[in-house]
């Protein structure tokens, strides 16, 4: 063969070479910079999902120990004191929005947050409902007392979770 041919040819294949090897860098760069996009969304979901939750339960937590000190100062008497019913209320529909946003915060993970969710989800449930026993005189003040306690524990179990998680450099899955 010629030289100039070998020289073409060199070039063809290199030229060809140099094409395909930009365009295989170009892919995995883009499926990295798709990853990479994914993550940070699923970890701002998260953020948001947590964020809400804590307020929430900041909330719920305002309106329950305000209805709760209000129920056992009235304790014992044969009326409760007026406004007790409609704080009551307040508080239970604080409690059902929080529990809706504990299935968001489930939904996003990781299944250690799921849980710790969950168990505040119960322990939040529990301290309304020994609430509402006392508000109708069929409660004991002690059960209460323990309700409050144990909701304010998953909270804060809750809260430092979630602050580790999203402190993390890895995103749970």
């Amino acid at each position: 063969m010629d030289t100039a041919v070998v020289g073409l040819v060199a070039t063809v294949v290199g030229a060809v070479s140099g094409v395909v090897g930009t365009l295989a860098t170009t892919r995995l760069g883009g499926t990295e910079q798709r990853r990479t996009q994914n993550d940070q969304s699923a970890r701002q979901e998260r953020t948001t999902a947590y964020t809400k939750l804590v307020s929430a339960c900041s909330r719920t937590y305002r309106l329950g120990y305000a209805v709760h000190v209000a129920v056992q100062d009235t304790h014992g008497r044969a009326a409760p004191s007026p406004g007790v019913a409609e704080r009551l209320q307040e508080f239970n529909l604080a409690v059902e929005s929080a529990l809706e946003i504990v299935s968001l915060v489930k939904l996003h993970g990781p299944e250690e947050i799921a849980r710790a969710a969950d168990n505040l989800a119960s322990a939040m449930s529990g301290w309304h409902r020994e609430v509402a026993f006392l508000a109708q005189g069929e409660g004991d003040t002690q059960w209460a007392g323990e309700a409050i306690e144990l909701y304010e524990e998953w909270e804060e179990r809750f809260i430092a979770l979630a602050r580790k998680a999203l402190s993390s450099a890895p995103v749970l899955a």
